[in-house]
């Protein structure tokens, strides 16, 4: 019997070799970039450029360098959303009555120049909107209180004669002034139609004209102004002859009663 042979088999020495960090692999001017700490593989590597490149996209706008031309500049307004003329910009806006256009488009123009975006352009249109809107309802609130307060001034002048002279103002610009007048503005911001001196202007000519000239018709008799009465409470009262110191006269009770709404005139008091 053929003597067995047995071969040895030496044992493998164990492999406790590491694996290479990843970046020992990488060139020596890129290996401590601070982006690339966290990465520890070539697949995660792969990942974040996908990634990156993803979020880059088609749309990229270059920032143009100091050599560039207003043609460089004009591309990148281009892209932001600068329309390529004024007419194409797409704002809104409102006209006063009566107001020119020619003011916006001007804006509208220089805005073009100035390469502002349409949101831009509208804001600032949308801003001067309402502080034209604010200028307008103030004077509107002070030509109101101007209104009134001249309103009080005649009144107080005039008294209960008050609507008669309005009336005879009335009357004789409605026959001598174009209407128009009446909106003049005065510097003082007061219209012509009511500025208290130009009424009373108006009640004098009323007074010189006769009521045919007037084509009134209508009854100028009645109420007094306090100054008026004051002055035929003068005439009556002046004349010691008058009715009104003689009790025994007829007339007396009447004259007395007169006196007494020329009284109420000069106050200001109606006997209804």
């Amino acid at each position: 019997m053929a003597e067995e042979q047995t071969t040895a088999v030496e044992p493998q020495s164990e492999q406790t070799s590491e694996q290479p960090n990843f970046l020992d692999t990488l060139p020596e001017d890129v290996r401590n970039e601070a982006s690339l700490e966290n990465i520890q593989d070539v697949g995660q590597l792969a990942k974040g450029y996908v990634s990156a490149q993803r979020m880059v996209g088609a749309d990229k706008i270059a920032i143009p360098g100091k050599h560039a031309t207003d043609d460089d500049w004009k591309d990148v307004y281009t892209k932001l959303g600068v329309p390529t003329s004024p007419d194409k910009y797409d704002v809104k806006y409102s006209l006063q009555d009566g107001a020119s256009e020619t003011p916006v488009k001007n804006f509208i123009a220089e805005a073009h120049k100035l390469n502002l975006l349409p949101s831009q352009v509208q804001g600032v249109l949308n801003y001067y909107s309402q502080l034209e809107q604010g200028a307008m309802d103030t004077a509107k609130k002070d030509l109101e209180l101007n209104k009134v307060e001249n309103e009080t001034v005649l009144r107080k002048e005039w008294g209960l004669a008050y609507d008669k002279k309005m009336n005879q103002a009335n009357s004789v610009f409605k026959n001598y002034f174009a209407n128009d007048l009446a909106d003049v503005m005065l510097k003082d911001g007061t219209p012509l139609g009511n500025h208290p001196g130009f009424v009373k202007s108006l009640v004098s000519m009323a007074e010189n004209f006769s009521e045919d000239s007037m084509g009134g018709g209508q009854e100028e008799a009645g109420a007094m102004t306090p100054n008026e009465a004051e002055r035929e409470i003068q005439k009556i009262m002046g004349d010691k002859d008058s009715p009104y110191w003689l009790k025994n006269h007829p007339e007396h009770k009447s004259v007395v009663d007169e006196v007494f709404k020329l009284r109420n005139m000069q106050l200001g008091v109606s006997t209804g």
